[in-house]
């Protein structure tokens, strides 16, 4: 009896999950929190979004480099056919003599917060991401300025845990869901 029971719990125990991951938001409430283990606070999933397409937008030197360079840096954190969506796009700015020589900035728009409305869960873990940003593009050389828009982004980001190492955030972005919407043009 007591044998057999013991058996039980010991192939139970073998078999228990030995990792739970559970996101918390970066601001707990003083009522509680109550999380499922796997769930993704929106929170997470927007700065996630902005983090990752600041940087992929974040050409400090030259376009023409730098672009390249963050794509291969931050392959971890996209799917493989929005990686490839990026490597077409940069081949082909690059042969239109978009990039060269120029240096890129993004930025959240001043006073702007997360808000939950700009987070959309659309099925299984797949989310629609809305990040109203500023971009500037000046020219290395001279320093003239070339772009300076507020754009909304609208961005796919799906649960991705391949690699919890290169990682660790479980998410990846998935591509755009329609073309960015220049909202203001500053020059």
């Amino acid at each position: 009896g007591s044998f057999t029971l013991n058996l039980l719990l010991l192939g139970g125990w073998y078999h228990a999950q030995s990792k739970v991951e559970v996101h918390l938001p970066p601001q707990i409430p003083v009522t509680g929190l109550t999380l499922r283990a796997g769930t993704y606070p929106k929170a997470m999933i927007y700065s996630f979004a902005f983090y990752v397409w600041q940087q992929l937008n974040h050409w400090p030197n030259d376009g023409s480099k730098d672009y390249e360079q963050a794509i291969q840096q931050f392959s971890p954190f996209l799917t493989p056919s929005f990686k490839a969506t990026l490597i077409r796009d940069y081949n082909q700015r690059y042969a239109q003599g978009e990039i060269q020589d120029r240096i890129r900035n993004l930025q959240g728009l001043d006073g702007s917060a997360f808000q939950e409305s700009e987070v959309q869960a659309v099925g299984h873990d797949t989310w629609i991401v809305s990040l109203p940003m500023r971009l500037t593009e000046n020219m290395r050389d001279n320093g003239n300025t070339v772009k300076d828009i507020a754009i909304d982004y609208s961005l796919r980001v799906v649960a991705y845990n391949t690699d919890s190492k290169s990682n660790p955030w479980g998410l990846a972005l998935d591509g755009l869901t329609e073309s960015p919407v220049r909202t203001k043009t500053y020059i």
